[in-house]
């Protein structure tokens, strides 16, 4: 299983660069994932029928499976996991809370 590190650039009020940095064996820039968590991004997950729980759903999984795709194998996530998800979630409720 491979050790991986998610370190999330400055974000923008429409999107987060994260890179993804391997740790298992030394740092290894593996890929970036970009967040889009825009207006309109945000629109089209509310008519795919998703509230604010099932959107922070999709960006989990939407990071989970970009991670798979660089890293080709299992993985956890050893650093930086959640202060990703806090900076997309502050992106995300207020679209959610009007």
């Amino acid at each position: 299983m491979r050790k991986i590190r998610l370190v999330p650039d400055r974000p923008f009020h429409t999107k987060c660069e994260i890179a993804i940095i391997d740790v298992t064996d030394g740092e290894r820039r593996r890929g970036r994932i970009t967040a889009e968590y825009a207006r309109s991004d945000i629109e089209q997950l509310k008519k795919q029928g998703m509230d604010y729980d099932g959107a922070m759903a999709y960006f989990r999984e939407m990071i989970d499976d970009v991670v798979r795709y660089y890293i080709l194998s299992d993985w956890e996530c050893v650093e930086g996991y959640d202060e990703t998800m806090e900076i997309i979630a502050s992106h995300v409720k207020p679209y959610y809370e009007q």
